[in-house]
């Protein structure tokens, strides 16, 4: 579901304010990296997440159930996961993209299973 991305420390960012319509915020990582949210986010559950970058997303695609795709500008995440597996189509993360958010997905630590990279 991502691109090779190498662990970072977790670091919140401040809250997004003052960003214009249908602008993106920043990430809270860089791109080819990741992080663990120690704390559950609330629209994910009880569940911890992993956060990429969202250019770090790959074989995702929206929701089908357009209740989950909801917010002002793109998609605020509020309504739990809105990202499926472009394979399975299994719930797998939240994409929080909205004019007054950071731009992150966070993948569902029971959809993630780390593995090493391989060089090619």
């Amino acid at each position: 579901m991502s691109n090779p991305l190498e662990q970072r420390e977790w670091t919140p960012q401040p809250p997004v304010s003052g960003r214009e319509h249908y602008t993106y915020g920043p990430s809270t990582v860089p791109v080819g990296s990741f992080s663990a949210d120690p704390d559950p986010y609330a629209p994910a559950g009880p569940v911890a997440t992993w956060v990429i970058n969202p250019l770090d997303g790959v074989l995702l695609r929206p929701h089908l159930d357009p209740t989950r795709l909801y917010g002002c500008c793109r998609r605020d995440g509020l309504g739990g996961p809105n990202l499926l597996c472009a394979r399975c189509g299994s719930e797998v993360g939240i994409e929080i993209s909205d004019c007054w958010t950071a731009y992150d997905v966070r993948l569902l630590s029971t959809a993630v299973s780390k593995s090493p990279h391989e060089p090619s």
